[in-house]
């Protein structure tokens, strides 16, 4: 017999977690605790007009493996406009990490991430830098913070948990990303969103399709979770359609995703260049059709562990992730609303097995 995935949708849960339906400020500051058993991220990225994208994540340990100790990093990702790309990761001591419970207000080395302004939509201001690389970037929300329920994947029991927080589901971005020795000003578009559990993702999932997209006034999060066999494979779907503040759609029990046209990775592995997004209730849909992907970064999740550690565990296992830019047809029959629109979309594929 399968064990249960328990989605967190309802009063009960709300009040369970000390929630209302309107996103407070506190729950983007630490939600878990920093020992063994937990893991904790804060995932920002940048899309900007010269081209250039960024991508910043502060972490308390590697996902793959909460029952590590304390083990902040900093991952920064720039992509320049030519579509090379560099990643550096900073593995700072463990006394140079802290953060706030009352709002994002992060620090891991010198890297931080503070929330700026709250109201309807958040901002926030970010420092991070690696060896070769930084990012100086303000971001400016433009639809508010959202969550499905309360948030949170229960796998097997209502102890243990995977925790999503959309606190920037779309806003504009300013500021400085420096690489190739130079500084450049830059400006675009953002999102942010938190993690935080207390389960292995690795022990509770198999893979996730996760993409976002802002085409016209339409703000969308789309999302495919496969839990492991012996939670029945179970699906944990998600989405997200707004315009402009104004949420059309999100219960996600009528999402289905097909992906077709695998292509391999010098990695070992495979992806899709064709991937639907279909919503359909009653007479109503919602169709996302996202093709000819272009890869942005293909990397093994390995490489956010300490070096001495690496090697062995490569040996088990080689969790891998691919993100990628591509066009997005969207296609809306909301009874009154009836839409087509074009446009670039953002999607990521998480292996963990």
């Amino acid at each position: 017999m399968p064990k249960p995935v328990i989605f967190a949708v309802g009063p009960e849960y709300l009040e369970r977690d000390g929630l209302s339906q309107t996103v407070q400020n506190w729950e983007d500051g630490q939600r878990a605790h920093t020992q063994r058993g937990t893991f904790e991220w804060w995932y920002f990225d940048a899309h900007l007009d010269d081209h250039s994208t960024a991508v910043i994540v502060y972490a308390t340990k590697p996902i793959i493996n909460p029952a590590a100790p304390l083990t902040p990093n900093l991952s920064l990702t720039i992509t320049r406009p030519d579509g090379v790309k560099t990643a550096e990761f900073l593995l700072p001591p463990a006394d140079q990490f802290s953060a706030s419970n009352e709002l994002c207000d992060v620090k891991i080395g010198p890297s931080w991430v503070k929330q700026t302004a709250s109201g309807t939509c958040w901002n926030f201001s970010l420092h991070a830098e690696t060896k070769n690389l930084a990012a100086d970037l303000n971001f400016s929300g433009l639809v508010p913070p959202w969550r499905p329920g309360a948030g949170k994947c229960f796998f097997g029991d209502l102890q243990h948990y995977f925790a999503w927080l959309p606190s920037l589901p779309y806003g504009s971005v300013e500021g400085t990303l420096t690489y190739d020795g130079q500084t450049r000003t830059v400006r675009g578009t953002g999102y942010h969103d938190h993690n935080w559990g207390n389960v292995a993702l690795p022990s509770v999932m198999d893979h996730w399709y996760w993409g976002r997209a802002h085409v016209g006034d339409y703000t969308l999060i789309f999302v495919e979770q496969i839990a492991l066999k012996k939670y029945g494979s179970a699906r944990m779907p998600v989405f997200l359609l707004a315009k402009g503040d104004k949420v059309l759609v999100d219960d996600a029990r009528y999402l289905s995703m097909q992906g077709r046209d695998f292509t391999q990775h010098p990695g070992g592995r495979k992806y899709p260049r064709e991937v639907d997004f279909t919503w359909a209730h009653a007479q109503e849909q919602v169709c996302l059709e996202l093709r000819k992907p272009k890869l942005i970064e293909g990397t093994s999740l390995l490489l956010a562990l300490p070096p001495a550690t690496r090697a062995l565990a490569r040996l088990f296992a080689n969790p891998y992730y691919f993100r990628f830019n591509t066009e997005l047809d969207l296609k809306i029959n909301l009874g009154q609303l009836q839409d087509a629109i074009c446009g670039p979309a953002l999607y990521e594929i998480m292996m963990l097995r």
